[in-house]
């Protein structure tokens, strides 16, 4: 049996529509402690492996908001009984390569930090206006990821977009995310102008208004779970859209090479005849010149 602390103002998916009103500077100190407690447990060479919104959870003592990361580890004993190529979690906060069967790393988890980056200016959690299954797994393993919302500054985009990168070798780490929220909240007097302007950025941002759905699908589940299909279906799937894709691209490249083939043909023939018609015109054309054979 495992004791946990009760805390008293619920997870963060339960506060998104309170959180989305904050101004930029308290979303940024939010995610500071969000990265700062992920930072830490990568600094003890740990990965969550279930790094959602609903495992962050939020306490107020003694008039302060205090942050914590929870469930660490325990999706552990789960994984222990699963079976090859069985995926479980929570899909929209799940890196693609996960979800095609690769292990875990410190990277995964910063995929799915960019989705919390992501819903503090939605209101909303990703993807909540669509079913939670195959074709959107499939949708995220090529590429598709939340829409970014109006009004979000520049940097913060960025930053989320690195975050969310389908190449996880291209992520940046915990620390080095914790250190540019660290430099925009903490140091805007010793920081370059670049980062002033980025300071500056969210402090006249205005919050975001978004006009995405409110009201989840019936099909979004943001409770982790094992998916009713497996990353070897999924690989087989995607593979067979590629092979699909690369036929079709051959295809079409057949086509226009013959078409342009045709047109050579086709501009070939035209030579020839015009060549043919200059030599009759040219025969008629000296046929009615006066020209008398010399007679020498």
């Amino acid at each position: 049996m495992v004791v946990m602390a009760y805390a008293n103002k619920g997870n963060l998916r339960q506060n998104l529509t309170r959180i989305v009103e904050n101004n930029w500077n308290q979303k940024l100190y939010m995610l500071y402690e969000i990265i700062s407690g992920l930072s830490k447990i990568h600094g003890k060479n740990l990965i969550h492996c279930d790094f959602h919104d609903g495992n962050i959870l939020n306490h107020n003592d003694e008039n302060k908001d205090k942050i914590y990361i929870s469930d660490l580890g325990l999706c552990q004993p789960v994984k222990s009984f699963l079976k090859k190529y069985d995926i479980y979690g929570v899909i929209p906060f799940m890196a693609p390569e996960v979800l095609r069967g690769k292990p875990y790393t410190p990277a995964s988890d910063i995929y799915g930090f960019s989705m919390i980056m992501w819903e503090l200016t939605s209101g909303v959690p990703p993807f909540n206006d669509r079913a939670h299954d195959i074709q959107l797994t499939l949708s995220i393993c090529k590429g598709e990821r939340p829409e970014i919302i109006e009004n979000t500054p520049q940097c913060y985009v960025n930053l989320m977009k690195k975050c969310w990168n389908e190449d996880p070798l291209k992520r940046p780490s915990a620390l080095e995310v914790k250190d540019i929220i660290d430099n925009w909240i903490f140091y805007p007097y010793e920081v370059s102008e670049e980062l002033k302007s980025n300071i500056i950025e969210f402090i006249n941002a205005p919050i975001g208004r978004n006009k995405l759905a409110t009201k989840s699908h019936s099909k979004a589940c943001y409770t982790s779970r094992l998916l009713d299909f497996t990353s070897k279906k999924l690989n087989e799937v995607l593979e067979s859209e590629n092979l699909q894709a690369d036929e079709s691209t051959s295809k079409l490249l057949n086509e226009i090479l013959e078409s342009e083939d045709s047109q050579a043909t086709s501009v070939k023939a035209n030579k020839v005849l015009v060549s043919e018609d200059m030599s009759d015109y040219i025969i008629k054309d000296l046929g009615s010149l006066d020209i008398k054979p010399d007679e020498n």
